[in-house]
């Protein structure tokens, strides 16, 4: 294993890691004003049009006034029809409420400006009701044809992170915001959807009809939708693969580890939050590794390679139910707080699972990987984007992803790990995700922390 020198102290390494980024006052990715209104809980109701590509439906928003003297709630879109929005009284009943649609920022999308200057009195809870259309050319949203699948039917899946949620709901859509969800999906009566949420079923469903219900509070990019022509195989008590059933054999055996690996993780970390933990093994169109969606993670079907050899993957996805997803960067300025804990993670899970010389291989392969991001950054005159909290004010937040995050973050954790000892730092994690549950933080917070 290769080691960095290590500094005389601390706070030296801290101020070396960290750079002299200062933490924003606000998310600079996202419209939302969290300290004037907080969006607390999503209700979708959606129909997918699979010949359009598009979704089409409403959205009831349950929102919190947090300053009083508030009377605009904006919102995050990206190329969305915004056909009304209403406020939604005890009885059910709507009343129109006047909106604004701002022009398309190339990164942002537009701010949705809802007026309710008119709603001062009465209770801090608002629910309102947005009827919208997604564009066929939605970023968050990829429509396959049967062709681009492995059986007869079409498919549709999302990928919210980092801000494309807004491009399929409108929507607060940064990570520090956090709130719960419900939905309605109707689909065509042969395919099924599938959601990063409880599954609610009932005698009276129609056919084509699904319901869903999130109970843990999450930020907007972690709300996944896929439909297809999708079965589920069970791998254990809380644990299974949804897959197309073609697939679903080699997946339920690649995976057969998953019950031992969500065991390991909740040794190492403590408790799973999520209730349950399955994998959704994707076309093999799918553009990522892996997809860390609560308590259903995206999965490329590259990684069902016959003998086991990349189940990292699955460990580095399960290991965000930690990092990431029930602790989660306040904004994509910290993407390391989520990525380089998981990559740090998923080593030692991998160490207790399959042995330190596999730890220590991959642990290599990464550490080549960082090389050549911190030399990719200094060619291209971004020497900052090797440190770990970064300033992307004006950027795309996706120009953040890189091995800095994932593995620079996992040599500085595991720079703690070396000076503290192991036992101390494994106290600290368990400590970290505890006070920390369901909360987004920035580098300023875990820094103070730490200390």
């Amino acid at each position: 294993m290769i080691r960095a020198p290590m500094p005389r102290s601390l706070a030296l390494l801290l101020l070396l890691a960290f750079a002299d980024s200062a933490t924003a006052a606000h998310d600079p990715h996202s419209y939302a004003e969290p300290d004037r209104f907080l969006v607390r809980h999503v209700a979708l109701d959606l129909r997918a049009d699979f010949t359009a590509h598009r979704l089409e439906g409403n959205v009831e928003l349950t929102v919190e006034r947090i300053d009083p003297a508030a009377r605009k709630l904006s919102l995050d879109t990206r190329d969305l029809e915004i056909h009304s929005v209403k406020l939604i009284d005890e009885t059910g009943q709507g009343r129109d409420l006047p909106f604004h649609l701002d022009a398309r920022d190339p990164i942002l999308g537009s701010r949705l400006t809802i007026d309710l200057a008119g709603e001062d009195g009465g209770s801090a809870l608002q629910r309102l009701r947005i009827e919208y259309r997604t564009s066929s050319e939605a970023n968050a949203l990829q429509w396959l044809e049967p062709a681009q699948t492995s059986g007869p039917h079409p498919y549709m899946y999302s990928q919210g992170q980092a801000i494309n949620a807004r491009s399929w709901m409108p929507i607060q859509d940064s990570p520090a915001v956090r709130m719960r969800y419900t939905a309605r999906i109707r689909t065509p009566p042969e395919l099924v959807a599938v959601m990063s949420a409880a599954r609610i079923t009932g005698a009276n469903a129609a056919p084509g009809e699904y319901r869903f219900e999130m109970q843990q509070p999450i930020p907007a990019y972690l709300i996944a939708l896929a439909i297809g022509d999708l079965k589920f195989q069970s791998l254990g008590d809380r644990v299974g693969v949804w897959t197309e059933p073609s697939r679903l054999a080699a997946a339920a055996n690649e995976f057969a580890d998953l019950p031992r690996m969500l065991e390991a993780g909740e040794k190492l970390m403590g408790s799973y939050r999520w209730d349950r933990y399955d994998l959704l093994i994707m076309p093999h169109s799918f553009a990522f590794g892996g997809m860390e969606n609560p308590r259903l993670s995206f999965i490329s079907p590259s990684v069902v390679a016959g003998d086991r050899s990349l189940v990292s993957v699955i460990v580095h996805e399960l290991s965000h139910s930690w990092s990431g997803n029930l602790v989660t960067n306040a904004s994509w300025n910290d993407f390391w707080l989520n990525e380089g804990f998981t990559t740090y993670l998923e080593r030692r899970l991998m160490e207790t699972l399959y042995g330190e010389r596999r730890a220590h291989m991959e642990d290599a392969i990464g550490y080549e990987y960082l090389v050549e991001a911190i030399a990719d950054a200094k060619a291209a005159g971004r020497p900052q984007d090797s440190s770990l909290q970064l300033d992307l004010a004006g950027r795309d937040p996706d120009e953040g992803t890189t091995d800095v995050a994932y593995e620079k973050g996992r040599w500085f954790l595991g720079y703690l790990e070396a000076r503290f000892g192991r036992p101390a730092f494994d106290a600290f994690l368990r400590e970290y995700f505890d006070a920390h549950a369901f909360l987004s933080i920035d580098t300023a917070t875990f820094r103070e922390y730490l200390l």
